[in-house]
């Protein structure tokens, strides 16, 4: 691997540029509603696709940053139109598939929830992730449904706090919902797992993206991300493998993916013959100035070779931001890879020209050459494209969801007319699953690391973003998936 993240003379921009939220006209979402009982349906022309809608969520006149709104269950339409990757295929004996077979499911709807972080930290990599589920639900409905029955989707936004969160699904498990699509937001689905909720309900969590390790050992949970444990793994492996023998490492400190991140790191780099973690410091997210950490780091470091950033983006800004004012020029590493939480559009905008050659890296095959042509991520393009302009496709959670969401309409597909929870767990305990877009999954009974390989790749930052580079890495499997967990 090359030199990653060099000092650059331009410095870094500004400010962060925060993912930009904008609803469909067709879709018709009030502004700064905490909930939306989004009703997915054919039911005529979609009109001003990707056109915003008063306020994005999270910016409603007098709103706080992270406030909980009010909701009075608005609807949300979604029409036929937009690419569809099976026509046809969701059909089976319409009108004869056996009515009310269990909680949450007639004989014309299934109905789902789903927790999103729309508002407070995590919508800066999060906030996008409705899209992916809305783009699948759309084109299963516009195929007539599964079964004759269409798809419903509640989502509520939690802010990705675990307590809201918990609360949430709680209230999900006690309305009746048949399943749980996705969960983005991942404090409220830790919560809720490590209560029990999920597992004393027998409610199931398909296609989670959140990556806590909590998702990979709950029977009810069929995670399709890699987790923040094998990114770590596969990140230290690859940066040794290039030279890297002095490692540093930032983390948030406030959020699970932080701490659990951190935890796995360094155990991989106690693995590695010749490896040291010379600085190790977590930090609280969220804030404007990390002078007094920085200058900790950089003087454990005296430099490292490698540094890992286990942030989200807006710290990771704020962080970069002071280490630059501090004269250290980005830790003084040779190299700095960062989470699939980075790999969006807006962290590389706002990291500027110091990011560039930055690694980050993914548990998916992002949107860009060699890939972009393929036809797996045109029809994630482009069915992102059907229910939003605005959103970012190369954000690596979107495409999780995504994913996610597919994969939830194949068990529900598999299972056919007799829809229950218990077939739809056994469908997808025994279930192999290839969306294009990841190595092929496979789920069994009380093994649910699907998916354990990434890719690198470089932010490219010369005058503006130029885009994501894959570093030609291929699939990068964790052989540790097992461990620190």
């Amino acid at each position: 691997m090359s030199s990653r993240f060099p000092p650059s003379a331009s410095g870094l921009g500004a400010a962060a540029v925060g993912a930009v939220l904008v609803l469909a006209s067709a879709i018709g979402v009030a502004p700064q509603f905490r909930s939306h009982d989004v009703s997915e349906t054919s039911a005529g022309p979609a009109t001003g696709v990707g056109q915003p809608v008063g306020n994005a969520p999270g910016n409603a006149p007098g709103a706080k940053p992270g406030q909980r709104g009010t909701v009075n269950g608005t609807q949300q339409q979604v029409t036929g139109q937009g690419p569809l990757t099976n026509p046809g295929g969701y059909a089976c004996a319409p009108g004869k598939n056996g009515g009310n077979t269990d909680t949450g499911v007639s004989g014309n709807e299934i109905k789902l929830a789903s927790t999103v972080a729309e508002s407070g930290i995590g919508q800066s990599f999060l906030g996008d992730d409705r899209y992916g589920m809305l783009a699948v639900a759309r084109q299963v409905n516009a195929a007539g449904g599964i079964c004759g029955r269409r798809l419903t989707l509640n989502l509520v936004d939690d802010a990705w706090s675990s307590s809201t969160g918990q609360t949430d699904i709680r209230n999900f498990i006690h309305e009746g919902y048949f399943a749980l699509a996705v969960v983005p937001s991942s404090q409220g689905l830790d919560a809720a797992s490590g209560s029990g909720d999920i597992d004393h309900a027998g409610i199931p969590v398909v296609g989670s993206d959140g990556m806590l390790k909590s998702q990979y050992a709950d029977p009810w949970i069929w995670p399709v991300a890699t987790s923040t444990i094998s990114t770590v793994h596969v990140a230290v492996r690859e940066m040794y493998a290039a030279g890297v023998r002095t490692f540093g490492l930032v983390y948030d400190k406030d959020y699970k993916f932080g701490t659990e991140g951190a935890a796995a790191f360094k155990a991989a780099v106690s693995r590695l013959s010749g490896a040291k973690l010379k600085a190790d410091v977590g930090i609280p997210a969220g804030q404007q100035d990390y002078s007094g950490a920085v200058n900790t780091f950089n003087g454990d470091c005296n430099p490292c070779d490698g540094t890992f950033m286990l942030l989200e983006p807006d710290t990771a800004i704020s962080w970069i931001q002071s280490d630059y004012s501090s004269g250290h020029h980005v830790f003084g590493s040779k190299q700095t890879d960062g989470p699939q939480p980075l790999f969006t559009s807006s962290f590389a905008r706002g990291c500027g020209s110091l990011c560039n050659n930055m690694w980050v890296w993914t548990g998916y095959q992002a949107p860009y050459p060699p890939f972009a042509s393929q036809p797996a991520d045109a029809a994630y393009v482009n069915a992102i494209r059907s229910v939003s302009g605005a959103a970012d496709t190369s954000n690596q959670f979107l495409e999780g969801s995504y994913i996610g969401m597919n994969l939830l309409v194949e068990a529900l597909r598999k299972v056919g007319p007799d829809l229950t929870r218990a077939r739809l767990k056994q469908a997808l305990d025994s279930m192999t699953f290839d969306s294009g877009l990841t190595q092929t999954e496979t789920w069994h009974p009380g093994d649910h690391f699907a998916n354990t390989s990434m890719l690198g790749f470089t932010i490219q930052f010369s005058g503006g973003f130029n885009g994501f580079q894959y570093k030609n890495t291929g699939w990068v499997t964790d052989p540790w998936a097992k461990l620190d967990r």
